[in-house]
This record gives C-alpha cells, structure tokens and sequence, in this order.
C-alpha cells in the first residue's frame, strides 16, 4: 500500500480572523474562506502536490463540525491522499485496518464570478488505532477547484510540506502501524533510540517521545495540555530560506535561525510550530 500525503491541518477553532493576516504575513497566499457542508470553515495554503489548511469554526448557530470543535488547538490532521475512498475503506478492512465508511462533503467556490462546488470524500482511521491527532484520507472529486494556479506562488518561496512531527509514548510501536499505511524507514545519520523517521515519499515523518520533543524544541514547543500523543511540529519546504528570512523581517515575525533551519514558535502561531528548511 503507496501513500502520498495530500494535506497538513492546523485547527485554529474560533479565532480564524486572526490567523489569517498572520499567515499572510508569513508570506502565505491563503484562499478565500471556505464554508463546509460539515459546520466548519477553512482557508488553504497550496503548493504543488499538496497543501496546509487552517480548519476552523463559524460564528452563529448552525451546523458545527463535532471533530473540530472537540480537536486541540494547533497540529490536529495529518491526511492521505487517495483516488477513491469507497475502494480504500474496502481494502483498509480486508487488512484489518479500523476506518470509518466514506464521508462525503463539499464547500462552494467562486471561479470566474460562478459559484461552484468543490467535493470531497473521506475516510477516517478510527480513534486510538493511531495517535496524536486526527489521521485520515482524502478523495478530492474536484481537484481543479484545489489546485488552481492563483494560490500556488507564495512570497516566502514555499513549495510544499517536508515533514511533520508527532510526540507518542512508544514511537517503535506507532512506526508498525504507519507501515502498515506504506510508509518507509528512512534511514538519517545521528538517528536517536528514542525517536523513528519514516518517509511517505518525500515527506518525513518523526515520531519521537514527549520528552526528547520538548528537549529538542524547549519554550519554542506547543503545550500538550496534558496530552501523552500529540502533533508537535509541521516542516515546510521552501525554494529559499532567504525568502522566508525577508517576510519575517518585513512582519517583526519572532522566529529561531539556523543556516538550514527557520522555526517559529508555537506560542505565536496557535500552537503549531511551524519549520521551514530548504
């Protein structure tokens, strides 16, 4: 079973206007506000093959999308791409793989003044068969209302998503069950006994323990709020970190700086920190 990841999820729950300009600041092109049939809103930031959403919660009283609104703040998804999710369910429970049967949705889009819909299906790994935060798969039915050319070229060079990092008590056992979804041992010179790297392409997975996670990020890390699995850390790649360096330095953007690595600190960015590397 091949895996690519399709997106990276940041719920930001009721305080989407303010996470706007701050990631616009960042240098993110972000797409107009999006209204899913679910009860939640949501405004992507996409790259070539794949793309970071902030996922979010309406004002009034409608409909009120239940994982959202109960999810931490911060890194909460971690999503899979697939080509049909009916197909997908099957083949998860032929492998005894605990999912939840296909869900469809969609929101509307505006292209060229006409107002379109753009669908989705889902299927979500039942709770506790992984750990840390919501980890799911994606159908888009409608990719040209995704991936269209107008929110593709981002002023802080960015050209898709590297990797993301999840704290969990056992990270040897969480890697067999990412294994079983297709990912790869990566092998990294200095590998630590107390974390795994695992790559779904190019994208690479750290599952590390609470500890040596708040030992490698210190006051830049999120807080857990007691949690013992949580998602920690979200790596972008970006065609020049000198990019990133100007849309910092243009928005007084507190951030940590290494000649290969910029990561800005969870505090500032609703509890997400946010890596960028080249």
């Amino acid at each position: 079973m091949s895996l690519a990841v399709d997106h990276a999820v940041v719920n930001v729950l009721r305080a989407m206007d303010a996470a706007v300009p701050r990631f616009r600041d960042l240098g993110f092109t972000l797409t107009p506000r999006g209204y899913h049939s679910l009860g939640s809103i949501n405004h992507l930031m996409v790259f070539g093959h794949d793309y970071l959403e902030l996922v979010g919660l309406p004002d009034g009283d409608g409909p009120v999308r239940r994982e959202v609104a109960d999810g931490p703040r911060g890194l909460n998804g971690l999503v899979f791409a697939t080509a049909d999710a009916g197909a997908l369910h099957r083949q998860l429970a032929s492998r005894g793989i605990a999912a939840q049967p296909p869900l469809a949705f969609d929101r509307p889009v505006q292209v060229d003044g006409t107002t379109r819909r753009a669908s989705f299906r889902t299927v979500r790994l039942d709770a506790g068969w992984l750990h840390g935060g919501r980890v799911y798969f994606c159908e888009h039915e409608t990719p040209e209302l995704v991936w269209r050319n107008e929110w593709q070229d981002h002023r802080n060079g960015v050209q898709g998503l590297a990797g993301l990092t999840i704290a969990v008590p056992d990270p040897a056992q969480e890697a067999l069950r990412y294994r079983e979804l297709g990912a790869e041992v990566a092998q990294h010179a200095g590998a630590r006994a107390d974390e795994v790297m695992l790559a779904f392409g190019h994208f690479i997975l750290r599952l590390t323990t609470p500890g040596a996670y708040a030992a490698h990020y210190g006051s830049l890390g999120c807080d857990a709020g007691g949690r013992d699995a949580f998602m920690g850390a979200l790596a972008l790649r970006t065609d020049a970190l000198g990019k990133v360096r100007a849309c910092l330095e243009d928005g007084a953007i507190d951030h940590q700086s290494s000649p290969a690595r910029i990561t800005l600190p969870a505090a500032s960015w609703f509890n997400a920190v946010i890596e960028f590397t080249e």
